[in-house]
């Protein structure tokens, strides 16, 4: 049987040998890729200043950021409401449930082989692919990788230069 000093002394060891294992497992978690995958892309920058809106059919919409405000420059000129402006940077941290290489995928499968729907950040383009019914996500082609996330902003790209107008201005 063992003495009351040993029990303590076993409980102290069985205690050290879990925090190790806690602490190898954090240690060897941060050395992984990031805990989520979003579409920010690093070559975006640590400010956007150009966004470009691209609907098939329709001119395309052209956001400019000079001295912290933005401005829709094309088709029109005016303001824009920096509220749906923010709205739309929540694309780029959405988190993508999925992602894959598309080098072995038939684009056309997931409605990314047109360039029907398109955002630009910095240049980084974003193409909207089809809603996945099944899912409730949309497809998102980005350089060579799709990605499927939930998103709320293919409604806001759709309407337009207009949807961008400060309520004053509609």
């Amino acid at each position: 049987m063992l003495s009351p000093n040993s029990k303590r002394l076993v409980q102290n060891f069985i205690l050290l040998i879990v925090v190790a294992a806690l602490a190898a497992f954090i240690i060897l978690r941060e050395d992984e890729k990031e805990l989520y995958t979003t579409l920010y892309d690093t070559s975006i920058g640590d400010e956007a200043t150009d966004i470009v809106i691209h609907v098939e059919g329709q001119e395309d919409v052209v956001l400019k950021n000079t001295e912290g405000k933005w401005k829709v420059t094309k088709p029109e000129q005016f303001d824009a409401d920096e509220e749906k402006v923010r709205h739309l940077f929540t694309l780029l941290s959405e988190n993508a449930d999925t992602h894959y290489d598309i080098a072995d995928k038939n684009l056309a499968d997931f409605g990314l082989d047109k360039d029907y729907l398109s955002v630009s950040f910095n240049g980084v383009k974003l193409v909207f692919g089809d809603y996945n019914e099944v899912a409730q996500k949309r497809y998102v082609l980005k350089g060579d990788k799709m990605y499927l996330i939930s998103e709320t902003v293919s409604g806001l790209l759709e309407s337009g230069a207009s949807s961008f107008k400060p309520l004053e201005m509609k």
